[in-house]
This record gives C-alpha cells, sequence and structure tokens, in this order.
C-alpha cells in the first residue's frame, strides 16, 4: 500500500480568511426502475465557502447557497417545494476541524426558527400527512446539533468538501478505511476504502464494498490545497446517483 500514497503523510486544508471560494455541488440520479423509461434528475447548489476567523481550535466557515436549479428529462413534481426546503440549509455556519469535519453548527437556533416560518408558509399550500411528517423531520433534524451535523456531512450535502480526510497519514495504515452510510439507498452500509496519492497534485481514490450496490467509487482532486473536483458514483439495481462538486472560482 505504500507505494499507493507517492509519500503523502500530511494534508490539510489551508483556509485564507476573508477569501470566498465558489462551488457547484450536484446529485444526478439515473432511475432505470423502468427499463422503457429511464429518468434523470440533476439537482445543482452554486455554493459560496468562506472561512471567518477561529473559535478555540476551530475553524468557521460560512456555507451560503446562492442558488438551487433542477434539471430532468422529466417534468419535476413541486419543484418549488423542493427548493424552498434545500434553501433551509442555505446559510450555514460551521466549526470545522484539523482533519476537515464539520462539528459544531454556530447558528442551529437561527436556522431553526427560520425552517419555522419558511414551513408555516409552505404548509397553506402542501396538505397530507406526508408533506407534514416530512416537515417534522426537517425540523427535528435542525434542532439536534449531531443530526444535523450528520446531514451536512452527507455526500449529498457537504461531504465532498468537509469529509474529514485530512491529517498525518501512517502508511502501514494505508488504505483509511471507514464506514458511511448510504442514505439514498436504504441507509445501506458501505465500507469505504481511501487511497490518498500525491503527484503533480493530490488525489483521494475511494472505493467501497456493500452487499446492497453493485457500484460506489470515486476520487476528490486538490491543487495547492483547494478541492478542485470530486465525485461519488453509487449504484443498485434501480438506480444511479452521483454526487460531484466542482470549483468555479
Amino acid at each position: 500500500m505504500i507505494s499507493i500514497v507517492h509519500g503523502l503523510k500530511e494534508y490539510h486544508l489551508e483556509p485564507k480568511v476573508g477569501a470566498r471560494y465558489s462551488y457547484r455541488f450536484e446529485t444526478i440520479v439515473d432511475d432505470f426502475s423502468i427499463e422503457k423509461r429511464p429518468i434523470q434528475k440533476s439537482y445543482i447548489r452554486d455554493v459560496q465557502i468562506m472561512p471567518i476567523g477561529k473559535a478555540e481550535y476551530l475553524d468557521v466557515y460560512q456555507i451560503f447557497t446562492a442558488k438551487i436549479s433542477i434539471k430532468s428529462n422529466v417534468a419535476v413534481a413541486d419543484e418549488y417545494l423542493i427548493k424552498q426546503i434545500g434553501y433551509a440549509f442555505d446559510e450555514i455556519e460551521a466549526g470545522v476541524d484539523y482533519t476537515g469535519k464539520i462539528v459544531r453548527i454556530f447558528n442551529k437556533s437561527e436556522l431553526s426558527s427560520r425552517w419555522q416560518k419558511t414551513s408555516r408558509e409552505l404548509e397553506k399550500e402542501y396538505e397530507g400527512s406526508f408533506i407534514q411528517s416530512y416537515f417534522s423531520e426537517i425540523a427535528m433534524i435542525l434542532k439536534d446539533e449531531a443530526k444535523l451535523i450528520e446531514f451536512l456531512s452527507s455526500y449529498k450535502m457537504f461531504g465532498l468538501y468537509f469529509h474529514g480526510l485530512f491529517g498525518n497519514y501512517l502508511l502501514w495504515e494505508m488504505p483509511i478505511v471507514r464506514k458511511k452510510i448510504a442514505e439514498d439507498f436504504k441507509n445501506s452500509e458501505v465500507t469505504e476504502q481511501i487511497h490518498p496519492e500525491k503527484k503533480d497534485f493530490v488525489r483521494y481514490k475511494i472505493n467501497g464494498r456493500s452487499n446492497a450496490l453493485y457500484k460506489y467509487e470515486g476520487e476528490l482532486v486538490y491543487k495547492e490545497y483547494q478541492l478542485q473536483e470530486a465525485l461519488i458514483e453509487l449504484e443498485d439495481s434501480m438506480q444511479s446517483i452521483k454526487y460531484a462538486t466542482l470549483f468555479l472560482g
């Protein structure tokens, strides 16, 4: 395994306080459960990530979602509702540790209060037990810091950026192995194997094993301590989902 690492022993984000980094986060869903009519939907978020200082041992980031858009080869039901739910998480103030993992949410109360107002407005247009249950689930996530951190750290949110893979690598412990939950695949458990390598840039190659999935693979690419692009692809017999992140400047 040592030859894969190519001398990469330690790697960290080096956030520049006051800088503004623009990214596109995209979730692409290919539904082939109906063979004669495959459906593709793409959920796109244009996001600003801004390091704003320190809080004790943590780097503090503002994560602002500037725009949400949806593309599909079929009509998207309740597109307005989907976007409004997405904007419930549009202004995050997060504390990030030295591994690049979110460990604190500083504006949890503000997010929860804002969602209460938004959900009340949405309830005027959307009714039914399913909607009520979904709104209540979001409210519970926003009130519970641990659940909120877990949600924001998922690949479909900001987990391709705040992935917790930085730090000191022990060459004899390669690859990095950790458990992940594939939320969009019935919460299937996956064993991830991550191989960091260093050439002209830094790349993390990711593969996963799961009894429920046919495919689980991806990579993170860094240049000068800045994430350039990332992709994780999961697939089972019914669908393929790609979680992608691209640095825009």
